[in-house]
């Protein structure tokens, strides 16, 4: 499983590693014994295993089915994205600590997937992904730099950047913009908020498919197999950050189609995996701390949905990297919540 100081930095004088740390290096050391073909393609199927926050190369190729049971073609920009990322990162010599992880090589991933789902299958698609998969490297590097003074992780904030940029842009060219999108996101709740069981239980596993832009629940229901592939405390993290995003929305009325379409929950879960199995250290405090962590993913997501609304941004996991900061900084406050590096 990735650790803490992974994601933060993966320098050589960083602190002293935790087990887990310890045991991620000695994977990747026991990786580096293999032929190149073969650790590159852990590399790659590592950067898929990132978007749940996990390093564990069977999780990752997991993943990697789940999209490629979605939608084939996703699962090709998804691998683009990755692939150029991770060469990207080679050819600028990058630490092969964060290479191996598959870290350099999430961002260009997520920014194929979203690129793909919002844009569609086109050549500029293509190439969009690939300019913007070199440019996640670069941003990755600036965002380590910057946050390191805090403590605070990377996350997914260079594909935010990257691909929020794109996309709010993307209209401006006609060569770029082939029409409306096709991912609706709903800015206030309208109609009827009558729910059926059907909704609920699609939304469940929706919300951890959409961790990769995908709206099947099938996908998510693959996925979740990936996180417990990795360990329970990730899949049960997943579980109940999911489930609590569900019963949040459905509380507070969110529309019944945007919740099965895991639209609310998708911050949910990677604030629950997050806080709850990687950055904090497990207690029952920790475990209370993480709850209001999801509550607050979830509504703030609906506030980013409507903030970006105006003009056309997409609410993307920006939701998930606030509230994660915001929590990380604020537990060197509270005794009772102790982080793990």
């Amino acid at each position: 499983m990735i650790t803490p100081d992974t994601w933060q930095s993966a320098a050589p004088d960083a602190a002293a590693a935790a087990p887990e740390t310890a045991a991620a290096a000695a994977d990747t050391a026991r990786l580096t014994a293999f032929p190149g073909p073969v650790r590159l393609t852990a590399q790659l199927v590592r950067s898929f295993g990132q978007l749940g926050l996990q390093a564990n190369v069977w999780a990752g190729g997991v993943f990697l089915l789940a999209f490629f049971v979605g939608s084939w073609r996703m699962g090709v920009f998804g691998l683009l994205g990755a692939v150029v990322s991770t060469a990207t990162a080679y050819a600028l010599g990058v630490d092969r600590g964060r290479i191996e992880l598959g870290l350099e090589g999430f961002s260009g991933c997520l920014t194929g997937l979203a690129l793909f789902v919002f844009l569609g299958p086109s050549l500029s698609t293509c190439l969009l992904t690939v300019v913007g998969a070199v440019v996640c490297v670069l941003i990755y590097a600036a965002f380590t730099a910057l946050l390191a003074p805090w403590r605070l992780p990377v996350l997914t904030a260079p594909f935010c950047v990257v691909g929020g940029a794109l996309l709010t842009a993307a209209p401006a060219f006609t060569r770029v913009w082939h029409g409306d999108s096709p991912a609706f996101v709903p800015v206030r709740a309208t109609g009827g908020t009558t729910y059926t069981w059907t909704d609920l239980w699609h939304g469940f596993f929706a919300n951890i498919a959409e961790v990769g832009l995908s709206a099947h629940w099938y996908v998510g229901a693959i996925m979740l197999v990936g996180l417990f592939v990795a360990g329970i405390r990730p899949g049960l993290a997943a579980v109940v950050g999911s489930a609590l995003a569900v019963l949040l929305a459905w509380g507070l009325g969110a529309p019944p189609g945007a919740v099965a379409a895991g639209v609310y929950g998708y911050n949910a879960v990677l604030v629950a995996i997050a806080l709850g199995t990687l950055f904090l250290a497990g207690t029952v405090s920790t475990a209370l701390y993480t709850l209001v962590g999801v509550a607050v993913a979830t509504v703030l997501t609906a506030a980013l949905n409507a903030y970006f609304a105006p003009f056309g941004g997409r609410t993307l996991s920006w939701p998930f990297i606030i509230t994660t900061w915001l929590f990380l900084a604020a537990a060197t406050s509270f005794p009772r919540i102790r982080r793990t590096a």
